[in-house]
């Protein structure tokens, strides 16, 4: 039986893996050691899962059990730092790795394969993008039935060598599409603020729509911080055009912060390497990108409490979206096309 992922990118990068088998592949003799091994795998407050920890010491639960439950709690509390750190760990357990005692995983190579991972992001730690593209390439070998896993860690990676070289021009005009015609610049609406926000989407691509009331609460609590958001619509066709305006004209007290119309051509949301939705762009004054990504990630809420220690994430579920639930959407390009 394969192992499962569930994931997305990882808001560092933000990978968020979570694997699993069956208790049962596990040849447990007492009839309480299944009970320890699935709060190990289920607790996730911290002060809980340290509880299951020694639990399931106390409960000679196997030390590759417990290994395993701590990789899984560290993935779904997105700490990569201590996910790198944990490769040590992982690698010290590699000799004495057996089948008989894994939760998760259905070979050996499996297991290998996230230690490389594992490492993969401690060489990300210490920028070291050759070492990273080792031990990543290493993980795609040992398991290649994850490669699809990895790939957001490595698009992430691109991503952000490509958004280093990039300095947006801020005195671009773009369409208001509040008032058709009429031209405005980014940096005409960033005014004397240290940066700007960024939310790209399109009607006709159901997660943008999904997520618009997400963007409402965030937009208003930018707003309120000095941080003027901003709506570009990637709009690529006259039905598409249409059915964005009419949602702006529908939902007036839903719809803060500035609303524009992308280029056809030498578009921004080519530069920006726009592929999924939902996505923010944070830019600062001097046009450099300090963010781009899914909105839940970590990283975009650290830059904007650097620019202003009043931001707080919002903490609703409603409002971010779980990043393991984007997905991309197929039959619909970036324009809506």
């Amino acid at each position: 039986m394969p192992v499962r992922f569930f994931s997305n990118s990882m808001k560092s990068l933000s990978l968020l893996l979570a694997l699993s088998l069956p208790l049962s592949a596990q040849k447990l003799p007492e009839d309480n050691r299944e009970d320890l091994v699935t709060a190990l795998m289920e607790s996730r407050d911290p002060k809980a899962f340290e509880v299951a920890v020694t639990n399931a010491r106390n409960g000679k639960v196997p030390e590759q059990t417990i290994i395993e439950a701590r990789f899984l709690y560290l993935v779904d509390q997105g700490d990569e730092a201590k996910l790198a750190a944990y490769s040590q760990t992982m690698q010290k357990q590699l000799p004495d790795f057996t089948i008989e005692d894994s939760a998760i995983f259905a070979v050996r190579e499996d297991f290998e394969s996230v230690i490389q991972y594992t490492l993969a992001l401690a060489a990300l730690q210490k920028k070291d993008n050759t070492l990273f593209k080792k031990h990543i390439t290493e993980a795609f070998w040992l398991s290649p039935n994850q490669g699809v896993q990895f790939a957001p860690l490595i698009n992430e990676v691109r991503m952000n060598q490509e958004m280093a070289k990039l300095t947006i021009d801020l005195t671009t005009s773009f369409e208001n599409q509040r008032k058709p015609g009429a031209l405005i610049s980014l940096k005409e609406l960033m005014g004397d603020s240290p940066a700007i926000l960024l939310h790209l989407w399109n009607p006709w691509v159901q997660q943008s729509m999904i997520s618009m009331q997400d963007y409402a609460v965030v937009a208003k609590h930018l707003t309120e911080n000095k941080i003027p958001p901003v709506s570009l619509l990637l709009s690529g066709t006259a039905e598409s055009r249409e059915a964005a305006d009419n949602f702006l004209k529908e939902n007036p007290e839903t719809t803060p912060g500035s609303w524009l119309v992308d280029k056809e051509r030498d578009s921004l949301s080519a530069k920006l390497r726009v592929q999924t939705f939902p996505v923010f762009v944070l830019i600062d004054n001097k046009g450099k990108i300090l963010f781009n990504g899914d909105p839940s990630m970590t990283a975009l809420w650290d830059e904007l409490q650097k620019l202003s220690p009043k931001i707080k994430r919002p903490t609703k579920d409603s409002v971010l979206p779980d990043p393991r639930e984007n997905q991309p959407t197929e039959g619909v390009d970036q324009r809506g096309e």
